[in-house]
């Protein structure tokens, strides 16, 4: 008569008899204080440290580039140019008013653009409060002709105005802020940024190495109790 017991398969059964066998894929310590994948003793792979570094590295190469992206953006003020006054175009806060006053951020970039009206000489100049120009279009001269002047917000800006026509040609510019770095090298900060990220992912080996070589340093002064 056949038995109702069954037949353990060879190698299923464990020293303990449990008849447990490890998950496949586990990790095995091995005597150096590493797993069989190369990893250190409940530790961190070195891929999962290079993974983690280069994730950093990365994202201050994105915000390096949205930085340099947001610098890059010129804003422009587009005007109609007459002898009676300057007449606000564009954006539409200013459409319609006649020299509006200009509220711009230090260390911005602004486009100044405008058209001849009436055929008189006109040219946009931007000045400090001495009159001084910081910057200035050419002159054009026809009716239609466009000029423009392109220039970075500084505290020392005060007004915007023809040099032709000044006393009707002229209107304020309010800007707020300072300029960033203005006392230090001029590096921008999303350069500084990728310069950090990319350190970190030159290092990263070296520094996985000494965390390698601090965890087998610790594990070497540990005794076993006999």
């Amino acid at each position: 008569m056949m038995g109702d017991a069954t037949t353990a398969e060879s190698g299923d059964s464990t020293p303990d008899g449990s008849g447990a066998r490890p998950a496949r894929g586990s990790e095995r310590a091995t005597g150096d204080g590493k797993n069989t994948d190369g990893s250190a003793a409940g530790g961190m792979t070195r891929r999962g440290f290079v993974r983690s570094a280069g994730a950093t590295a990365a994202a201050g190469t994105v915000a390096a580039v949205g930085a340099d992206e947001a610098a890059a953006q010129t804003q422009t003020y587009r005007f109609g140019g007459e002898v009676a006054a300057w007449r606000g175009r564009e954006p539409s806060a200013i459409s319609g008013q006649s020299n509006p006053t200009i509220e711009l951020r230090a260390g911005n970039e602004y486009e100044f653009w405008f058209e001849n009206i009436d055929g008189a000489p006109h040219n946009i100049t931007i000045q400090d409060a001495d009159s001084n120009a910081i910057a200035q279009s050419e002159l054009v001269s026809s009716q239609g002709a466009t000029a423009s002047v392109t220039f970075t917000a500084t505290p020392q800006m005060t007004q915007y105005i023809c040099t032709i026509h000044p006393t009707t040609m002229v209107a304020d510019l309010e800007v707020t802020g300072e300029v960033e770095g203005g006392g230090g090298l001029g590096v921008p900060f999303g350069a500084l940024v990728l310069v950090a990220g990319l350190a970190l992912a030159f290092v990263s080996p070296i520094l996985f190495a000494l965390f390698l070589f601090s965890r087998r340093g610790g594990s070497g002064g540990e005794t076993t109790a006999g």
